[in-house]
C-alpha cells in the first residue's frame, strides 16, 4: 500500500485519471463514464490501464462487455474518493480568497483554440476571478513566439509540433488529432478506407498553408505521391465546420473543433490509413517571466 501513496502523493498520477477511475468505478461502464466526462471511450481506457501500469495491478476484471472492480480496485476507490472529498474541500477553502486575485494576463492562441475550447475557460474562470482581466490575441506559432520573446504576451497556446526551446518554460501540453471530416448525411458517411481519390470528388475546405497540421497533412500527402486542392482555404475552423454540416463537402480540422458535433453524430470522422494525423496543444511562457497568482489561476483553469 505505501507504493500507492507514493505515486499518489509523489506526483506521479495525474489526478485526472484518478476522477475518471472514480467515475468508470462508479457507473460501472468506460462508455457511460466516456460520455459522462465528455472523452471517447478509448480515451478513458487509456486513462485506467496508464493507472494500472503504475499501480502494477489491475483495477478491474473485464469480463466481456461487463467490469468489475478487483480487490485492489476496492481499495484504490476508498483511498481516491477520501482524495477527491479532501480535493474538492480544499478549493472550497481557497475560493474564498479569490477576490483579492487581480489583474490583467495577456495570452496569445491558434485560433482552433481560441474558438473552440477558451470560451468555457473563461466562462467558468470569469465566475471564480471577476477582478482578472484577460486580453487574447491570436496567431500562428511564429508570431506567438516573437509575442512571448518579446514580453508583448504572458503566455501563449500553440497547436503544433512538439516544441522544445531553452527560452521557453512548457506549463501544459498534450497530443490531440487532426483528420478529415463529414457530415452524417454524407455520402461517405460509414464507408471503409476512404481513399484521397474519394476525398477529392468533393469539395475540400482545408485551413491555410502555414497552419501546422495543414503543414504535415501536405507533407503526408506528397510522401504517398497524392495531391489536393483545396475548393477553399480558410483561416477560422468555425467556419470550416459549417461547411462541414451544411455541404457535402470535405474538411480537414483537428478533433476537438467537433467534438460537440461527434458526440450528436452530426459529424463523423473519414476513416482513411493516413489519418488521423498527431499535433501536440502546448501553454508556453517565458522562461523570464515570474507568474502571478492570476496566471497561476488561469493555467489550473486550461485543461489541455
Amino acid at each position: 500500500m505505501s507504493s500507492i501513496f507514493l505515486i499518489l502523493f509523489g506526483g506521479q498520477m495525474d489526478f485526472k485519471n484518478i476522477q475518471t477511475f472514480i467515475k468508470v468505478a462508479e457507473l460501472k461502464s468506460f462508455s457511460l463514464a466516456a460520455s459522462e466526462l465528455g472523452y471517447s471511450q478509448s480515451a478513458v481506457s487509456t486513462q485506467i490501464s496508464n493507472i494500472e501500469k503504475e499501480l502494477g495491478h489491475l483495477l478491474f476484471d473485464r469480463i466481456g462487455h461487463k467490469i468489475k472492480l478487483t480487490a485492489n480496485g476496492v481499495v484504490f476507490l476508498q483511498y481516491t474518493q477520501n482524495i477527491q472529498l479532501l480535493t474538492e474541500d480544499l478549493n472550497s477553502q481557497l475560493n474564498g480568497c479569490t477576490d483579492n486575485i487581480a489583474g490583467i494576463i495577456r495570452i496569445a492562441m491558434a485560433d482552433s483554440i481560441c474558438t473552440s475550447i477558451f470560451p468555457k475557460i473563461l466562462i467558468d474562470f470569469q465566475k471564480h476571478y471577476s477582478n482578472v482581466k484577460i486580453v487574447i490575441k491570436t496567431g500562428v506559432t511564429s508570431e506567438m513566439f516573437t509575442l512571448l520573446t518579446h514580453n508583448e504576451v504572458d503566455m501563449i497556446c500553440t497547436l503544433d509540433y512538439k516544441m522544445r526551446r531553452p527560452d521557453f518554460v512548457i506549463l501544459k501540453e498534450s497530443a490531440v488529432n487532426a483528420g478529415f471530416y463529414i457530415s452524417s448525411k454524407h455520402p461517405l458517411a460509414g464507408k471503409a478506407n476512404v481513399n484521397i481519390s474519394d476525398i477529392k470528388q468533393y469539395p475540400i475546405y482545408l485551413t491555410e498553408e502555414n497552419i501546422s497540421y495543414r503543414k504535415k497533412l501536405d507533407n503526408i500527402i506528397v510522401e504517398h505521391d497524392e495531391f489536393i486542392i483545396p475548393t477553399y482555404e480558410i483561416g477560422n475552423v468555425q467556419v470550416i465546420k459549417e461547411l462541414i454540416l451544411n455541404s457535402f463537402g470535405i474538411g480537414f480540422i483537428p478533433e476537438f473543433t467537433v467534438k460537440k458535433e461527434l458526440e450528436q453524430k452530426s459529424i463523423l470522422p473519414i476513416s482513411n490509413p493516413y489519418l488521423p494525423i498527431s499535433i501536440w496543444q502546448q501553454l508556453i511562457c517565458h522562461k523570464g517571466k515570474a507568474l502571478t497568482p492570476a496566471m497561476n489561476a488561469l493555467i489550473n483553469f486550461i485543461d489541455i
